[in-house]
């Protein structure tokens, strides 16, 4: 997983208002009050399969000769992602940021380009 700075389309929300957000976002998994303004979590997970690992295999089905045969598996992960917003008192953004992979926070994201 990575943990980075927040893509361009939720980074360019700080300054804004934060009801939009929270109606495009739908309720949070958890909030809590902060110094007159609120701190706000959504998470989510997605299943991905990770990158190809190639292992070889003797098969005897033509008669008894072996047979070395690859196979390639992808072995199932779980990404996370977590979405933060945090507003003042006025209900403006003054931060919000994503600990997860793109792919994770997509699920999310998503949500907030949508009309």
């Amino acid at each position: 997983m990575t943990t980075g700075n927040a893509p361009p389309d939720v980074g360019n929300f700080k300054g804004q208002a934060g009801q939009p957000i929270l109606a495009k976002l739908g309720p949070p998994d958890s909030q809590a009050s902060v110094g007159g303004g609120a701190v706000y979590r959504w998470r989510t997970s997605v299943l991905q399969n990770s990158a190809p690992t190639t292992t070889t295999t003797v098969s005897y089905a033509s008669g008894g000769v072996p047979t070395v045969v690859p196979v390639t598996t992808f072995e199932p992960q779980t990404a996370y992602c977590t979405l933060i917003l945090t507003v003042d008192g006025a209900g403006r953004v003054t931060d919000f940021v994503r600990d997860g992979s793109r792919q994770a926070c997509a699920p999310l994201t998503d949500k907030l380009t949508s009309p």
